[in-house]
C-alpha cells in the first residue's frame, strides 16, 4: 500500500477519475463509520474515493476540516457524487458555520491510500461493513444502510478495475469460440468427404453469422450498460432529494435546539470531540483488521444479540442494561419442570371446543384524518422511535406483544417436528421453515403497532391448534417482552427488545434476544432473528425488508444456516432465503432449504427430490387496509365470555386499541394521552422507591444464564389463576374507569356483500 503524506495538499493538484468513455471526472464523497482502536472504536470520517486514491477526513472541529470547503474544491475538479445524508447535513452546517474554522484553504486529510494491490471484502454478517487490505493494514468501514454498502462497494470496484470484464476481453471469448467451432465443424466436414468449396462455404457462413452475432451482441451489451447507468442515476437523484430533505430538516431542528443542542446534534452528526482530534491517528494494523479480531466481527451479527444481565430490572424507571460476558460459551438452559408452566397438562379438555372465530374486521365508525407521516416523524432523524408519541391513525389495531403471538401462526410445523427423531435432519429442517414462516405476515405492514404499557399482557388459547402463549412486558426502557407457548410435545420461549431507528428514508429494526425450542425428548434448539427495514419513507413505495444470517443451532452440533437475501435496486427476486446444514462445524451438501419468507419454503434432499415444508396461508377474503392476516385478526377478538376469563392487564381491554379497532379515532386519541399519562405516574412512582415488577415472569439470576439463556423466563401461576377466575397482583394499568368493552359483532351481510375494506 502507498501512503502519501497531504502536509502540502492545498499547492498539490488531487488526481482525477477519468470515465471509460472519456467524460467528465467522477469523485465520490461520503460518510463512513471507520474502526480507529480498541480505545476510540467507530468514528465517522469524511471519505473521498477519486480514480484509485482513497482519502478520508476527521470532521470534528477541532480538525480544521470543512467540509463545505472540501466539496467546493473537488467539484471544480469533476462531477462529485456523494453516498449517503450525512454529507449534506455537514456541507449545509459548515457553510452556515464556516467562520469558526481558521485556515480553512489547508484541508489536510487523515491518510491518503492508493488502491493498487488492495482487496476488497464485504461483510458476510453485517450488511453496512466492508474492508480493504493489504499486506500491512486493514482499513474497516461501516456505512450507513445497505444500499450505501453496495454504492461504495460499487465505486471501488470500478477503481480497481474489477466491477466488469472489458469488451476486448468478451470480444477475444467470442472470437476463441469461433475458431473452435470453424475447427471442429472443418473436422466434421473432412469426416464425411466434403469438398475444398463446401469447407469454404461452411466457414463463409459461419464467419457472417458470428458478425451478426457479434454486432447484437454489442449492441445488447451497450443498451444494458446505458441502462443501468440511467437506473443508478435515477436511485442517486431520489437519493439526494431526500438527502436534502432530511439535511433541511435536521438544520431546523438544530437551530431549535440552540446552542446547548448543537452540541447534541454535533455529535449525532459525527463531529468528534476535542481530545480525539489531539492525539493517535487512526489505527490499521493488521492486528487490529477483521481477520485477525474475530470478536468484533461476530458471526451472528444481526442474531448475535443476547439481552445484557447485571442491571436488567423489571421496574419502571428507565434504568440502562449493562453487558457482562462472564457466562459465555454456558449451553442453553433448560426448560425445567418448574418453570415450564404445566399447570393444567389437560387444558385442551377443560377448556372445550374453539370458539367461531371472525374474518373480517369491524367497520370503522369514524373516518379519518389525513394526517403527513413525514410531518411528524420528520423531527425524530436518529432516534428511538419507540419513545415517539403518534397519533393513533400510524396504528394498527395490534400490540407489539400480539405481533410477536404471530410467530405461533404455524405452529403445526413444530407439532409436526415433535414426530420427527431425535436429532434428524427432517426435525431441523421444519425448525427451520418455522423460523422463516414467522415473518411471512409482515410483507404488507407497514403500520406500527401499540407499544404495549409495563406490565401489559396477552394470552391466546388455540385449541384448534393444541397452543397456547403468554406474553408480558417486563421492562419499560429499553423495552423488553418475554414470551412462553406450550404445545404438543414442545415448549417455546423468548425474550425480545426490538431495538429501532430511524434514518429519515428509513427505519432500521434490530431485534436483539434469543428463542429457544423445546421438545419432550429434551432436545432443544436456540435461534436469533436478523434485522429488518421499513424503507422509502419520502419517496416511493414503502416496503418491508429481511436481511441477515439466522443460525439455528440444536444440543448435539447440528446447525442450519439461513441467508435471508435483502432486496436490492437490481435484485430479479425478492424475500430470498437459502440455507444449509452443518454438522459439527462441517457442511453437508445436502439436504438444502431455499423459498421466500412470505411465499414457502422447501428442501432439497439427498434422493434428488424436493419437498415442501411451509407454505403462506390465504389471504383473507375480505382485506383491511391494514393488511392484517386471517390469523391476525383473531388476537384482538373478545369472543363471547373471554373478556371474564382474562387478566385484567391484557391488551385486548386496552382501550385506546380496542378504539381505534371500532374506528373511534378521536376516543383512541385521548385514551392514548390518558393511558401514557398514567404511565409516566407510575414510572415516577417506582423511581421514589415503588419498583415495579414483572408479574408472571422472573428475571435470571447472571450466575444462570449464558450466552444462549432467557434473560427472563415464566414463573408459573398465570393459568391456575384464569382457571380460577382471579389474577392476584396484577397493577391497574389502564384505569380504575374503564369503559365497558362491546363484545366483537358480525359484520352486517352488506359488508360481506361489498367487501368493504375497513
Amino acid at each position: 500500500m502507498t501512503r502519501t503524506s497531504l502536509d502540502d495538499a492545498q499547492d498539490t493538484p488531487l488526481p482525477s477519475w477519468r470515465s471509460r468513455q472519456g467524460g467528465q471526472s467522477q469523485i465520490i464523497v461520503g460518510v463512513l463509520n471507520k474502526w480507529v482502536n480498541i480505545t476510540k472504536g467507530w468514528k465517522d470520517r469524511l471519505v473521498v474515493l477519486q480514480g484509485t486514491t482513497l482519502r478520508y477526513y476527521k470532521v470534528g472541529m477541532s480538525s480544521r476540516v470543512n467540509v463545505h470547503t472540501i466539496l467546493e474544491t473537488l467539484r471544480r475538479q469533476g462531477s462529485v457524487i456523494t453516498v449517503g445524508k450525512e454529507v449534506a447535513v455537514l456541507e449545509s452546517k459548515h457553510k452556515s458555520s464556516s467562520g469558526i474554522w481558521r485556515n480553512t484553504d489547508a484541508q489536510v486529510a487523515q491518510a491518503e491510500v492508493i488502491l493498487q494491490d488492495a482487496t476488497l471484502q464485504a461483510s458476510e454478517s453485517d450488511n453496512k461493513k466492508f474492508y480493504l487490505s493489504w499486506p500491512d493494514s486493514v482499513f474497516r468501514f461501516a456505512a450507513e444502510t445497505r444500499d450505501d454498502r453496495n454504492s461504495w462497494i460499487d465505486a471501488l470496484q470500478k477503481a480497481m478495475g474489477t466491477s466488469n470484464q472489458p469488451a476486448t476481453v468478451q470480444q477475444e471469448n467470442i472470437d476463441t469460440g469461433l475458431n473452435q467451432l470453424l475447427a471442429t465443424t472443418q473436422q466434421g466436414l473432412e469426416k464425411r468427404g466434403a469438398n475444398a468449396d463446401t469447407l469454404a462455404y461452411v466457414q463463409q457462413v459461419l464467419c457472417s453469422q458470428h458478425q451478426e452475432y457479434s454486432t447484437v451482441l454489442a449492441a445488447e451489451a451497450n443498451r444494458r450498460q446505458k441502462l443501468l447507468g440511467h437506473i443508478r442515476s435515477l436511485e442517486n437523484e431520489k437519493r439526494q432529494l431526500e438527502t436534502s430533505m432530511v439535511a433541511e430538516q435536521e438544520l431546523r431542528n438544530t437551530a431549535h435546539r440552540g446552542p446547548a443542542g448543537d452540541d447534541a446534534a454535533r455529535s449525532e452528526l459525527g463531529s468528534e470531540a476535542p481530545s480525539d482530534a489531539d492525539g493517535d491517528a487512526d489505527s490499521n494494523n493488521a492486528l487490529d483488521s477483521p481477520l485477525a479480531d474475530s470478536s468484533d466481527e461476530d458471526i451472528w451479527h444481526e442474531c448475535s444479540h443476547t439481552l445484557p444481565r447485571s442491571s436488567m430490572s423489571g421496574g419502571g424507571g428507565g434504568h440502562e442494561l449493562s453487558h457482562s460476558d462472564s457466562d459465555r460459551g454456558e449451553k442453553p438452559e433448560a426448560l425445567t419442570a418448574s418453570t415450564s408452566g404445566r399447570e393444567d397438562e389437560d387444558w385442551l379438555q377443560l377448556e372445550g371446543p374453539a370458539p367461531k372465530r371472525r374474518t373480517v374486521m369491524p367497520k370503522p365508525q369514524q373516518q379519518e384524518k389525513s394526517v403527513s407521516l413525514w410531518s411528524i416523524i420528520k423531527e425524530c432523524v436518529g432516534k428511538d422511535l419507540s419513545k415517539v408519541c403518534l397519533p393513533v391513525y400510524f396504528n394498527e389495531p395490534l400490540s407489539m406483544l400480539q405481533r410477536i403471538a404471530e410467530e405461533l401462526e404455524y405452529s403445526q410445523l413444530l407439532d409436526q417436528a415433535a414426530k420427527e427423531p431425535k436429532g434428524s435432519h427432517e426435525r431441523m429442517m421444519l425448525i427451520a421453515a418455522f423460523a422463516v414462516s414467522g415473518y411471512s405476515g409482515s410483507g404488507k405492514r407497514t403500520i406500527k403497532p401499540f407499544n404495549p404499557l409495563l406490565g401489559e399482557t396477552f394470552e391466546f388459547l388455540c385449541q384448534e391448534q393444541g397452543m397456547r402463549l403468554l406474553i408480558e412486558k417486563v421492562v419499560h426502557h429499553p423495552t423488553v417482552i418475554a414470551a412462553h407457548a406450550w404445545g404438543q410435545g414442545w415448549e417455546f420461549a423468548g425474550d425480545v427488545d426490538l431495538k429501532n431507528k430511524f434514518w429519515g428514508r428509513s427505519i432500521e429494526l434490530q431485534p436483539v434476544g434469543v428463542l429457544i425450542l423445546t421438545f419432550a425428548d429434551g432436545e432443544q434448539f436456540v435461534w436469533r432473528k436478523v434485522n429488518s427495514s421499513i424503507n422509502n419513507l419520502i419517496i416511493g413505495k414503502i416496503y418491508i425488508d429481511h436481511g441477515g444470517i439466522m443460525r439455528i443451532k440444536n444440543n448435539s452440533g447440528l446447525v442450519c444456516k439461513l441467508k435471508f437475501h435483502e432486496t436490492g435496486m437490481l435484485t430479479r427476486e425478492a424475500h430470498l432465503v437459502k440455507g444449509h446444514l452443518e454438522q459439527d462445524g462441517d457442511k453437508l451438501e445436502l439436504p438444502r432449504v431455499h423459498g421466500k419468507w412470505d411465499d414457502a419454503m422447501y428442501a432439497e434432499m439427498p434422493d434428488g427430490s424436493q419437498k415442501q415444508l411451509w407454505k403462506v396461508n390465504p389471504l383473507p377474503e375480505h382485506p383491511t387496509r391494514y393488511n392484517l392476516t386471517s390469523f391476525a385478526m383473531k388476537l384482538n377478538e373478545l369472543t363471547p365470555g373471554l373478556g371474564d376469563h382474562i387478566a385484567p392487564t391484557d391488551c385486548r381491554l386496552r382501550p385506546d386499541q380496542r378504539a381505534t379497532e371500532q374506528g373511534l379515532y378521536d376516543q383512541a386519541n385521548s385514551e392514548k394521552l390518558r393511558l401514557e399519562k398514567k404511565q409516566r405516574a407510575a414510572r415516577a412512582a417506582a423511581d421514589r422507591g415503588d419498583p415495579i415488577r414483572p408479574r408472571w415472569f422472573e428475571q435470571v439470576p447472571d450466575s444462570e444464564r449464558g450466552e444462549d439463556s432467557l434473560a427472563f423466563r415464566y414463573s408459573g401461576g398465570y393459568w391456575e389463576s384464569r382457571r380460577k377466575g382471579h389474577f392476584e397482583g396484577c397493577r391497574d394499568i389502564f384505569g380504575q374507569d374503564v369503559p365497558a368493552v362491546p363484545e366483537a359483532s358480525k359484520p352486517s351481510q352488506k359488508d360481506l356483500a361489498d367487501g368493504r375494506k375497513t
